[in-house]
């Protein structure tokens, strides 16, 4: 019971935060996202090294923070040309420094650092998008559709638990998560689906179509997301990513599913648009 009671008390005050920062404003929103950012990259450098790879973790920080820092400032409109181009000049910085750390697997190490910074602040830097979701309305701060975006994982994740562990006899992807289920997965897809419909009807700022792709999408690519941190996880032989929160682990638990999702829910905004 103590176990519960802490895993409880700590998924509540971490979901007050998160919701807080994102409904507080732009910069509460950019503040808190760029230090989930740093402190989830550190997770994935800290699981390399388990494997024996000596990713750059400084490095790798500094770069991530540059990609989302310069993603948010553009998009906001506080910089007005595309500097991309000054981040994608710095991941260049990551061979060459790799020169003077004199660590074994330099190729892993310089790929590991690389390969952090996209599978982790990429999307990350993708959410700027989507509390800036339209520029034709003077670059206005709506966090809408992002709170809706964490909603429907979370209702997906519910779901599919209450589901799966009710009614699941088949398993979904036994080699990499034995307890996840097709029912549960099914299950899960239906609740975010009469979630996405509650919050349309609640709060009618976006099409029926488009929540019910967006619910959809949540679901297929945050199963993706969680199934590819439990099988880099299993490769390592490590229960969790981190110990950030008491009783869920780390960051990057908590963050796997939105994280595969956020390209694939831009790709939808680019197209709906």
């Amino acid at each position: 019971m103590k176990e519960l009671q802490k895993r409880s008390i700590s998924g509540l005050l971490f979901a007050a935060v998160l919701l807080g920062a994102i409904l507080w404003g732009p910069w509460s929103f950019a503040l808190l996202f760029a230090v989930f950012s740093a402190f989830i990259l550190r997770e994935f450098y800290q699981l390399a090294r388990v494997a024996g790879i000596s990713p750059q973790k400084n490095v790798g920080i500094t770069l991530g923070l540059l990609l989302f820092s310069l993603t948010f400032l553009q998009i906001k409109g506080i910089i007005t040309v595309d500097l991309l181009g000054i981040f994608l000049a710095g991941l260049f910085v990551v061979p060459a420094f790799e020169l003077y750390r004199a660590k074994k697997n330099s190729l892993e190490n310089i790929a590991i650092t690389i390969f952090g910074i996209l599978y982790v602040v990429y999307p990350f830097s993708l959410f700027n998008h989507f509390v800036f979701p339209d520029a034709t309305e003077g670059l206005k701060y709506d966090p809408t559709l992002f709170v809706f975006l964490f909603i429907l994982i979370w209702a997906y994740d519910s779901g599919a638990y209450l589901f799966g562990v009710t009614f699941g006899k088949h398993r979904l992807f036994e080699r990499i998560s034995p307890k996840k289920s097709w029912e549960g997965f099914f299950g899960g897809w239906l609740t975010a689906i009469v979630l996405a419909l509650v919050l349309n009807h609640l709060f009618p700022k976006f099409e029926t179509g488009f929540m019910l792709l967006l619910a959809t999408i949540v679901t297929i690519t945050g199963t993706f997301g969680d199934l590819i941190e439990s099988m880099i996880k299993r490769n390592l032989g490590v229960k969790d990513s981190g110990k950030f929160l008491p009783g869920h682990g780390g960051l990057l638990d908590r963050f796997d599913s939105i994280i595969f999702a956020s390209p694939f829910v831009y790709l939808l905004l680019y197209f709906m648009a």
